[in-house]
């Protein structure tokens, strides 16, 4: 068994594996300046993909929000978002929902270069038969479709930064 953990990073490094990480360090850098447009028909929506892009930036990325001084920037607009019933029960209430976002973002990398990007992200959820779909749960699903947006902003970057 002791041979199996010794031969495993001996193997990633054999075969070249780097985290994304690394791709996504070579164009963010390590402090990020996200700027999020708020949307006037929807601004506790903005503030909830705020929210999702600095928890990103912390948790996913492990990078820096800043202000001034920074390697890069995230402009990022919520084109549209979407509410869409996908199963009923059998007296025809909805119980099943699904949230769609789509961003349209910008980014100015770390060398100045301009890239836009256009994500989407979705997140089903359920709510009881014959259940009221609160605020609450709508905001929730966004925030939730918001993340699996940027989850895939991200993958675009690193996939950007390999290419590099």
């Amino acid at each position: 068994m002791k041979k199996f953990f010794f031969l495993l990073p001996v193997f990633f490094l054999a075969c070249g594996y780097k985290p994304s990480i690394v791709y996504q360090q070579k164009i963010l850098g390590n402090k990020i300046k996200p700027i999020v447009k708020i949307d006037i028909k929807n601004p506790r929506e903005t503030i909830f993909l705020r929210d999702a892009v600095n928890d990103a930036i912390y948790t996913l990325l492990g990078k820096n929000v800043c202000e001034t001084n920074c390697d890069s920037t995230l402009s990022i607009n919520s084109s549209t978002s979407s509410l869409s019933v996908l199963d009923y029960d059998e007296n025809g209430y909805p119980i099943l929902y699904r949230s769609t976002v789509t961003l349209s973002v910008s980014v100015i990398d770390k060398n100045g270069t301009k890239k836009n990007y256009n994500v989407s992200g979705t997140y089903d959820f359920r709510v009881e038969s014959q259940g009221v779909l609160t605020d609450e749960a709508k905001l929730n699903a966004y925030k939730y479709a918001s993340i699996n947006a940027l989850n895939k902003l991200f993958a675009l970057i690193a996939k950007d930064g390999a290419n590099k």
